[in-house]
């Protein structure tokens, strides 16, 4: 890919300053790779040579991604015009690069033609990156929502599972206080731990979302301002960027960060039958043995 050299963000006609003017840029020339006062745009629209040019006002240069801004259309070597794309080399070349450089290259294309020019700039590949992200956006939501859901069910459990042993602990002597504290402080530290597992994955999800978000707003300024070059050649680091979130999201779902989880709980075997060896607190006993009274018969003595 071919740099350009002039700074993105300058700020005064190149051309003025060239007779020791300052006069703040109000249009941007892709082809010219220059920015252009009032006056000076008017005479390079009115130019043969440049009046096909299309010229962007300079706030709205600014809004492009500085990546784009870095694609160049004329080609240092040459000085012409960068017309044909090498698929063997991957690279721009002018009409001469074509005749010194490539004449054994039997891939090389009129960029023209894989172009799709309209009054916003746009490209198929952009328009196919735009459905790629809508997809990856919607995938992203629809995890997002189930990762909440799966938070929510955990902690339902955990309640669950603490009234459970409440129930239980009910059932057995009170010699068993200090098993059923540790019981629930180890479903509270595991209901801990794999909250946060999830939670982490929701942050990462959100970061792969924003991500989405930026790109998109970049390709909707690349529509509107950047060169049918320009979008050409962008369109690859936004398929790589775009295949970077792809992959991300895909790493998490590969290492299970999707998997749903699930906590129950199982009791020592040896408390139930702790439970059935014990039917009743204890026995209700008659002794009828002892007298605390005695009777005096007059007639036997």
């Amino acid at each position: 890919m071919i740099e350009m050299a002039t700074n993105e963000r300058e700020s005064f006609c190149v051309i003025c300053q060239s007779r020791d003017l300052n006069k703040s840029a109000e249009e941007y020339c892709p082809q010219c790779e220059e920015v252009l006062c009032g006056d000076c745009r008017h005479h390079h629209k009115i130019s043969k040579s440049t009046k096909s040019h299309q010229t962007i006002p300079i706030e709205n240069y600014n809004k492009v991604p500085s990546f784009i801004k870095k694609i160049s259309h004329n080609c240092k070597e040459h000085d012409c015009f960068l017309e044909f794309y090498c698929k063997s080399h991957e690279s721009l070349c002018c009409k001469l690069c074509l005749i010194s450089g490539h004449k054994e290259c039997k891939e090389t294309i009129f960029v023209e033609n894989f172009l799709t020019p309209s009054l916003e700039h746009q490209s198929v590949a952009l328009n196919n990156i735009e459905n790629v992200l809508t997809d990856l956006e919607i995938n992203i939501s629809s995890t997002l929502k189930d990762r909440h859901r799966n938070l929510t069910e955990l902690r339902e459990q955990k309640q669950m599972i603490a009234e459970k042993i409440k129930e239980k602990r009910q059932e057995i002597n009170t010699r068993l206080d200090n098993l059923e504290e540790a019981l629930l402080e180890k479903v509270s530290a595991i209901e801990k731990e794999y909250c946060q597992s999830i939670e982490d994955v929701i942050v990462a999800l959100e970061d792969e979302k924003k991500k989405v978000k930026e790109i998109q707003k970049e390709i909707e300024s690349v529509k509107m301002f950047a060169s049918n070059l320009q979008i050409f050649i962008g369109s690859k680091s936004f398929q790589q960027r775009v295949s970077t979130n792809e992959t991300n999201v895909q790493l998490l779902n590969d290492n299970g960060c999707f998997n749903n989880l699930t906590m129950k709980c199982t009791f020592n075997d040896k408390l139930d039958g702790l439970i059935k060896e014990i039917q009743t607190f204890g026995e209700i006993e008659i002794d009828n043995r002892e007298k605390h009274v005695a009777f005096i018969w007059k007639g036997n003595k």
